[in-house]
């Protein structure tokens, strides 16, 4: 898994190529900004979701499943709050178990990396 320092460093090589138009410099360095400021947001909040996933000893083939519930979740979390994050998370634990995902896992994701209690 790579830092959150190795794909800012990534993303960077990719917008600071040659094959940009000059006139995209401002909207690059926006890019670069926000890129940055959703990785170092998300990189300790996926250390803790694979934590979560090694600890309750899910295979390795699924965790692209449990990844993608807690990349909307962390959408949700982004965009609301409170009841409102609350009613979204338990949408999205209710799609994600309907793809045969463990809901106690997918609970435990939303309270512990992103602290939403979902009941």
């Amino acid at each position: 898994m790579r830092t959150d320092a190795q794909r800012i460093a990534a993303y960077n090589a990719r917008m600071l190529s040659s094959l940009l138009d000059p006139t995209l410099s401002a909207v690059n360095a926006m890019a670069v900004a926000n890129f940055g400021a959703y990785a170092t947001n998300w990189y300790p909040k996926q250390q803790v979701l694979r934590g979560i996933l090694d600890a309750a000893g899910i295979a390795t083939s699924q965790y692209f499943g449990y990844e993608a519930f807690a990349g909307e979740i962390f959408h949700v979390s982004l965009v609301s709050s409170g009841a409102s994050a609350v009613v979204m998370a338990t949408a999205l634990v209710a799609k994600y178990v309907s793809s045969f995902l463990v809901a106690a896992t997918l609970k435990k994701i939303c309270l512990d990396c992103f602290t939403i209690t979902v009941p």
